[in-house]
This record gives C-alpha cells, sequence and structure tokens, in this order.
C-alpha cells in the first residue's frame, strides 16, 4: 500500500531507499559486513521532515540515503581497521540537502561568494573569460527550427561552440537578455539533431537534445545503460597482487581512510566531490592541477578541501614522470578528463594497473563522466546540465511548474551525488583490495545516477503542490540558467527554510588560499559518529601550492 501524503517523511522514504533498495542491489556487490553495520545508522529526526527543495524528484531523500551508505561503508571499514564494533552514525538530511549546494553557502574570511573581493580572487581561474554574459549563456537551453530543445554547453572555453553557431567568440551585451536573445537566433537556424552530432562530432562540445524520461530509455544510449547500477565494480585478480591491509596509523580520529594515498585527475565537480569525501574520511589526496589551464574558481576553492594541489604539466616528460612516480605510491587514481584522455597521456586503467602489477601491490581505478560507459555516447565529453537534458530530468522540472518548456534544475544534483557515489565504490573497492587483493576499476557517471534518481519516482502531488506554494519565484523559464536560478532560490532561503542555515551545520578551517590566517567556513558531513571524527587535515590551497609528492609519513 501507498504510504499516505500526511505519513511521508524525508527521513523514512531515505531509509526506504537505503535499506530496500540500495542494500539489496547486487550489482553494487555490498559486503556483508556492510549490511550488518547498517543496523546501527540510522537518520536524525531534528531534521526536517517534510520535502522542501523545490524539485519534482527526490534529490534530499537520494542525497540522504547515498550518504547513510558511505557512513556505512566507513563504519564497516573502521569496525574493522580500530575495533569499533558496536559504532553508531547518525546521518542529517538537512545538511545533505545543503551539500548539493554546498559551493554557494561558503565563506572565506567571512565573506560570501558573492563579494565583489572574492569574486576577484578566483576569478583568476577564469583565463577563457567564461562569465561574460556572452560566453556564459552559450551554457544554455535553446529551442531549435524543428521544434525541439538542444542545451548547448561551452565548458571552460565557449569559443567553439559560438563559432559552430556562426557567432562571434566575444561581445559585449549590455545585459544577460541581450545575450539569450543573440544566441536564440542562432540556434533556430538549426535542428536539434544535426547540432546534436556537429556539437558532439566535430566540434568535441559538450551538448545534448533535450528528453523525456521516455524517450531517453528508448535511445540506444538508454538501452546499453539501462542495467547499470549506480556503479560498476570490476576486479583484476592477478598472482602478483595479494591482500593488502589496511595500513597502520597512529589515529585519534579514526577516520576510515586514514593512510590512503589518493591521486586526484579530475575537475569541475563530480570528480573532485569524490576525493574531497575521501578527504574528510581521512585520505591523503594530492590534486593534480595545471595553472595554464581555466578552472571553476568558485567551485575550486571549496572542492580543493582537504587536498594538496600540484601543477603538472602532462604532456611533458617531466610532468609525467612526476605524476607516475605518484601512482607508484598511490591505492587510488581518479580520473574525471573526457573519456580516453587519460589514456592518450599513457594514464588510462591499463597502464596504472601495470604499475600496481610491477609494484605487487594493487591499485584502484576510479572514473566518472557524463553518459556511462558503454553505448554510442559513451565517448562523449559531458557536464551535469547536459545529463540533467538527456535523461529527463529538465522535462520533470517543467512538469512540476506546468510548462510547455523543459526547465533545468536549479541545483547541480547529479553533480554532487555522483560525487557520493564514487566515494562509496571506492571505499567497496578498497575493502576488496584488503581481502582478496588485486586491482580494481569503479566507473561512475552522471546519467548513472540520474536514471536511478528518476527510477524513485516522483514526488506526489501533493506535495509539488506544497512546493510549488512555497516558491512561487521558482517557476523559471528554459533560458534561466544554473547562475540565474541560484539567485533566486538562495535569496529566498534564509525566508523560506532558515533552519538549512543553522551555524551547527556549518565547519570552520584555516584555508590557504593566498590571504594569511584567513579561515573559510563551509558545509560539514552529513554524518555524526559515536567515536570516529569525520574532518579535514587541511583547509583549501590555491592550485599549484604543494609539491607533487606524498607528505612525510604519509
Amino acid at each position: 500500500m501507498a504510504e499516505s501524503v500526511e505519513s511521508y517523511t524525508i527521513q523514512k522514504e531515505a531509509s526506504r531507499i537505503l535499506h530496500s533498495i540500495l542494500l539489496t542491489d547486487p550489482r553494487l556487490q555490498i559486503p556483508d559486513s556492510v549490511k550488518a553495520a547498517a543496523a546501527r545508522t540510522s537518520f536524525d529526526t531534528s531534521a526536517l521532515s517534510a520535502p522542501f527543495l523545490p524539485a519534482p524528484v527526490k534529490c534530499t531523500e537520494l542525497s540522504a540515503a547515498l550518504w547513510a551508505l558511505l557512513a556505512t561503508f566507513g563504519n564497516a571499514i573502521a569496525s574493522e581497521r580500530y575495533n569499533l564494533a558496536d559504532q553508531k552514525v547518525v546521518v542529517n538530511s538537512d545538511v545533505a540537502s545543503i551539500f548539493l549546494i554546498s559551493f554557494w553557502l561558503m565563506r572565506v574570511g567571512g565573506k560570501p561568494v558573492s563579494d565583489p573581493g572574492l569574486v576577484k580572487r578566483y576569478s583568476i581561474y577564469d583565463t577563457t573569460q567564461q562569465f561574460t554574459f556572452w560566453r556564459r549563456l552559450v551554457t544554455n537551453l535553446y529551442p531549435t527550427r524543428d521544434g525541439g530543445w538542444f542545451h548547448l554547453h561551452g565548458g571552460l572555453n565557449s569559443d567553439r561552440s559560438l563559432r559552430m553557431l556562426g557567432l562571434p567568440t566575444h561581445k559585449n551585451v549590455g545585459d544577460e537578455m541581450e545575450a539569450v536573445n543573440g544566441i536564440y537566433q542562432a540556434v533556430q537556424q538549426f535542428d536539434a539533431e544535426w547540432l546534436d552530432i556537429e556539437a558532439n562530432e566535430y566540434w568535441r562540445q559538450a551538448g545534448g537534445i533535450c528528453l523525456t524520461p521516455e524517450e531517453y530509455r528508448d535511445t540506444e544510449q538508454g538501452k546499453a545503460m539501462a542495467d547499470d547500477g549506480l556503479y560498476l565494480l570490476e576486479e583484476f585478480p592477478h598472482e602478483k597482487l595479494p591482500q593488502v591491509p589496511w595500513p597502520q596509523v597512529d589515529t585519534k580520529t579514526y577516520r576510515p581512510l586514514e593512510g590512503i594515498k589518493i591521486v586526484d585527475l579530475t575537475r569541475a565537480i563530480a570528480g573532485p566531490t569524490i576525493a574531497k569525501l575521501a578527504a574528510l574520511f581521512g585520505a591523503t589526496v594530492v590534486r593534480v592541477s595545471n595553472v595554464k589551464l581555466p578552472d571553476l574558481g568558485i567551485v575550486l576553492m571549496e572542492s580543493n578541501l582537504g587536498k594538496r594541489d600540484t601543477h603538472l604539466d602532462l604532456k611533458t616528460e617531466e610532468g609525467r614522470e612526476a605524476l607516475r612516480n605518484l601512482i607508484q605510491d598511490a591505492d587510488v587514481v581518479l580520473d574525471g578528463y573526457r573519456p580516453g584522455v587519460l589514456e592518450k597521456l599513457g594514464f588510462g586503467p591499463a597502464y596504472v594497473h601495470e604499475i600496481a602489477r610491477r609494484r605487487g601491490k594493487g591499485i584502484v581505478y576510479a572514473r566518472e563522466n557524463c553518459y556511462g560507459w558503454k553505448g554510442p555516447w559513451k565517448h562523449r565529453s559531458g557536464w551535469q546540465q547536459i545529463s540533467d537534458t538527456v535523461t529527463g530530468i529538465a522535462w520533470l522540472f517543467a512538469r512540476m511548474w506546468d510548462s510547455d518548456e523543459p526547465i533545468m534544475p536549479f541545483l547541480p544534483n547529479s553533480d554532487f551525488q555522483t560525487g557520493i557515489v564514487g566515494c562509496i565504490a571506492v571505499m567497496n573497492a578498497l575493502g576488496k583490495r584488503a581481502k582478496k587483493g588485486g586491482n580494481y576499476l569503479v566507473s561512475m557517471s552522471l546519467n548513472q545516477l540520474n536514471s536511478f534518481l528518476i527510477s524513485l519516482g516522483t514526488q506526489s502531488p501533493e506535495v509539488q503542490q506544497s512546493l510549488r506554494d512555497m516558491w512561487p519565484k521558482m517557476k523559471l523559464r528554459s533560458y534561466d540558467d544554473i547562475h540565474r536560478q541560484m539567485r533566486v532560490l538562495l535569496s529566498d532561503l534564509p525566508k523560506k527554510v532558515p533552519q538549512l542555515l543553522n551555524p551547527k551545520y556549518f565547519n570552520t578551517i584555516k584555508a590557504d588560499l593566498g590571504v594569511p590566517d584567513e579561515e573559510m567556513i563551509f558545509v560539514g558531513p552529513a554524518a555524526t559518529y559515536e567515536t570516529t571524527r569525520l574532518g579535514y587535515d587541511l583547509g583549501s590551497c590555491l592550485r599549484g601550492t604543494h609539491e607533487a609528492k606524498w607528505p612525510d609519513g604519509r
């Protein structure tokens, strides 16, 4: 029998997703020790119980459930490593929600990310001027000549998308709507399918046709991915790769991943979030960046929490040799680049696993992309907006608001939740390595996350009506990109849901962002243990702050 609207709570639904769906999914290969530890995982009843995010899909519920699975994996590992057999963990769904917009809620030196001085500091990474109106609003949803909708994406450099449309790569416009109208008129000259092939196959620039969930499932890509779980975990046993016991550490925090070394080769949000969470759970993370390339500065300021960041140019012999030396002592390599890029540079799964065989110690290679790792679109680059477009999320938002045009989500949900999934998969693979030895390959994608989210069903009609009543200003248009939407959401958030900004949900740490003795305030962990204390060893740092080596004693 379906649960009544009156009895539905975020905590009950998150618990159902955890226990009835995630823990019982054989594709996730969850060990019995983790399933047993789930009995000691609970959801904080002091958190808000009724859905509050203006979304038709269950963003809060799934985020809380994934945090619970991550925390449960962590608890099982802590039990094995530190003899904490009876430790309980509590997951707060409020924090699991604000985790999804965490970099917008960060404060550095007491200032919000909208502060002009702070904007100037992180804009140094916008080397391609992506945040001018003209270039930013290339990344947006536009109607096409044949009555369809196509989401362009400029990535970290909009030049190719603009040239594809026959538009100037730079143009001074008076406001956002002038940019929207100029790009709209150009897109209207083309059919959606032409843009899809032209952008992805010729210009090698991300973009996607806006599909309903039903239409996506009927595509060859949807069919290829239909049987995949939230992640794929592949084991490669070898006689030279025995069990790798968890490292012996002297700890006062009892975090599950202490002593584990991770090389972070990711950019944007999903991949860096995997590494950021691993650092929260105790791992030592070295992020490899290139100070000559553009980056998402506002995201980087928060996603570099707990990491050391080193500059390497992987197109030089010196850079490649330095990376190989890092991998030589690593337990995990994270790959968040466009599919195939690291293979071309010599650091795909095959060679990294060969390094492991030569040294006699297995390694976990974790990779994430947009479309998934099989099917005709697996080679394409992609971003959160593209996944939300092609899998049907945008049309679900449109249905909620009774709109005849698709509406993009106001938050990078699939990015952040794929990050949680990735950290879960890495923990699982490390646990298997400790018991069985071997090399491992774990693969995640934004589309896998979105397909799973859609499979959970939408909020009930009554809940969706309550959310429309609560957030009337969030009935937006197809051309309202995430920046325009977040301005509306963040302006109303303190009035609509003040509990989400409870100071106890935030932590403070000393940052290394170019100003001496500066502190940053950030969204804390959604999980709280009885003995284990989650936290970062380091605040965020600028790119290239550290040398390409593991810290002493790690």
